[in-house]
């Protein structure tokens, strides 16, 4: 069944919507009648305030052709041509590395994030970089005034002599300017802020976020201009609107990072047009935004006597230090604290030491740390968890800049080979890793002569957790 808009909403004050397709609703139910999903629905407030009967306007994107597409003919799949896609520079070879190359011109990217974490930072300085390179730029401010938005140009040294503010949250009146100036790129912040006058709905609400989205997704393939929206986030950590608006866009970025910490992450967890999962790495300062191209010797600057895992974050090898308490408990059920790890991955590798390795660990509190903010996802870093934990429990001393750990723990306590060893291993070495155990499985797939050639390295290969631990010793 298709989303839609009750007609029940012109005489009520409250709605209810599913958080997962965006369908909306007079009362509470428990399964959604659009998606079949259950416990989605969340109340939302509907404010009809200002809205006579018999004024809605009709969109001015609808009266034209923006919405009909021109192929309309059946095309074979062998005799479509292919065009080469120029991408465009946003002069940030972090920002590039996250797009999978640069823009797609006609592409629509979703940019989501916590409040002050840098998404109109980051934007502002592309649209800077469109300028300098005399691009025209139109940027849609529609939660600011141009005078607030002018603030933070001057804070972050904009110029910006293509750069024009449009401080307008009408739809209608965003894109008719859009089709008269036809700019090389066009910034909408934020996507929550818009709205469309012909419906009946606060900016916002799940219908407004997603007819709002799906007008600038036309609007982007009908002209081939590349427009960037910015999402606020709810207090889940997801974008806040319906779920579908994920699927309308063609990119989905999320700003990671530390109020503590000027170290941000770009997260790419949608990509149309290259890899998903690929990170990029910025660092906040007074001036803005800066790439960090090689992050792994900021996470590794203040080395201590943790382990060191090489994580791989898209096509990007990061090598990351994981700390590790375990310290006797008051308490009948110890404590789990994780930092950068799943919390059910940490039970699982505390499991395989207590019967793998025979570990005790039933009455020690465990505290896991992953350095520098970031977290974890793959599982080449188990071998390194479960080492790190280890070495607090026996109090071994490891050279923080002497070993690095590669490998994922099968529940048998096999050490099983993990995506780009050899990547991983190269990174390493040049880091000036000198003692790397990795994978036996991995090992024999890699010319081991030709990759340590005029290094002092040594990379051992290992085949489950007993032998991972006796390195240590």
């Amino acid at each position: 069944m298709v989303p839609y808009i009750c007609m029940a909403l012109k005489t009520k004050g409250t709605i209810f919507f599913c958080t997962a397709c965006g369908h909306e609703d007079v009362s509470y139910l428990g399964k959604c009648a659009a998606c079949g999903e259950w416990g989605t629905y969340k109340e939302a407030k509907f404010d009809k305030a200002g809205r006579a009967k018999g004024t809605k306007k009709a969109s001015a994107s609808q009266s034209r052709e923006l919405f009909v597409r021109a192929e309309t003919e059946l095309v074979k799949l062998q005799d479509i041509k292919e065009d080469e896609i120029t991408r465009l520079d946003t002069k940030s070879a972090e920002m590039n590395r996250v797009l999978g190359g640069g823009i797609v011109p006609g592409s629509l990217t979703l940019i989501g994030g916590e409040p002050g974490i840098g998404k109109s930072t980051i934007l502002l300085q592309i649209a800077n970089n469109f300028s300098q390179q005399k691009q025209k730029v139109i940027y849609v401010s529609a939660e600011e005034s141009s005078k607030q938005l002018k603030l933070r140009a001057n804070r972050l040294k904009v110029s910006g002599e293509e750069i024009n503010v449009f401080a307008e949250n009408n739809l209608n009146s965003i894109i008719d300017l859009i089709e008269t100036k036809e700019p090389q790129l066009v910034i909408i912040d934020s996507i929550q802020a818009v709205y469309l006058e012909n419906l009946d709905s606060i900016p916002g609400s799940p219908s407004q976020i997603r007819e709002c989205t799906g007008h600038l997704m036309r609007l982007a393939k009908a002209f081939n201009i590349p427009i960037f929206i910015v999402g606020h986030i709810n207090k889940d950590g997801d974008i806040a609107g319906p779920k579908i608006l994920e699927h309308m866009v063609d990119t989905v970025l999320q700003f990671e990072g530390s109020q503590d910490s000027n170290i941000r992450f770009l997260r790419s967890i949608k990509n149309r047009f290259g890899s998903t999962n690929e990170i990029s790495v910025f660092a906040m300062e007074h001036d803005g935004l800066h790439d960090i191209t090689n992050p792994s010797e900021i996470f590794l600057d203040q080395k201590s006597d943790g382990v060191i895992v090489a994580s791989k974050e898209g096509r990007r090898t990061i090598l990351i230090e994981l700390q590790a308490i375990a310290l006797g408990s008051e308490y009948s059920n110890p404590r789990r604290v994780a930092n950068g790890v799943g919390l059910a991955r940490l039970h699982q590798i505390l499991a395989i030491l207590e019967k793998r390795a025979k570990v005790s660990l039933a009455k020690a509190d465990i505290y896991l740390n992953v350095v520098g903010g970031l977290h974890i996802k793959e599982p080449a870093a188990d071998l390194g968890i479960a080492l790190a934990i280890y070495k607090s429990v026996a109090e071994k001393e490891i050279p923080a800049d002497d070993f690095i750990a590669i490998g994922e723990l099968g529940l048998a306590g096999e050490v099983r080979s993990v995506t780009d060893c050899q990547s991983r291993i190269k990174e390493a070495i040049k880091l000036g890793f000198n003692k790397i155990i990795a994978p036996e499985v991995n090992l024999k797939k890699i010319d081991m002569k030709e990759l340590l050639q005029g290094t002092k390295a040594k990379v051992i290969g290992i085949k489950n957790i007993g032998q991972a631990i006796n390195q240590l010793n």
